[in-house]
């Protein structure tokens, strides 16, 4: 017979070993969003191109077609005359 014991091991994982969340900056945020508009069936490569999910550069492109991305400056209101 064979001596082998078969044991698991077990490995301990921390918070700081795994990567941490990137931040993107609006006007990051803007270009990447606008190059994806360029061309036909982009939003995937774009998306493959700098390193982030199709998902999260398609919300990106509903809040720019929506106008909540980018928008520095508060809402205000003009007056009607």
């Amino acid at each position: 017979m064979s001596d082998f014991i078969n044991r698991p091991q077990i490995e301990v994982l921390s918070a700081a070993d795994g990567e941490r969340r990137r931040h993107w900056s609006d006007d990051d945020k803007l270009r990447i969003v606008e190059e994806s508009f360029i061309g036909h069936r982009q939003v995937t490569a774009t998306a493959r191109r700098h390193g982030i999910g199709r998902s999260l550069l398609t919300t990106w492109r509903r809040q720019y077609r929506n106008g909540e991305l980018g928008s520095s400056g508060s809402v205000s209101f003009a007056p009607v005359t």
